[in-house]
């Protein structure tokens, strides 16, 4: 099981978070996009260099 949070580092509250079986870049992008029509388009988005981070879906969308 793989776990995406989506903080946001101001308030440290939780925006997004879903939970899967497998880590892929689409999950991880729909994560971000749930997140954003919740709470608005961040500033700044950080994330780490795993390759769903860094895959061209996921880059894409943001």
């Amino acid at each position: 099981m793989y776990f995406t949070a989506i903080i946001d580092i101001y308030s440290r509250y939780i925006v997004g978070w879903s939970i899967s079986n497998s880590m892929e870049a689409e999950w991880v992008a729909g994560v971000v996009e749930e997140a954003v029509e919740i709470h608005g388009k961040p500033e700044i988005i950080n994330s780490d260099q795993g390759i769903q981070f860094t895959s061209d879906c996921y880059i894409n969308f943001i």
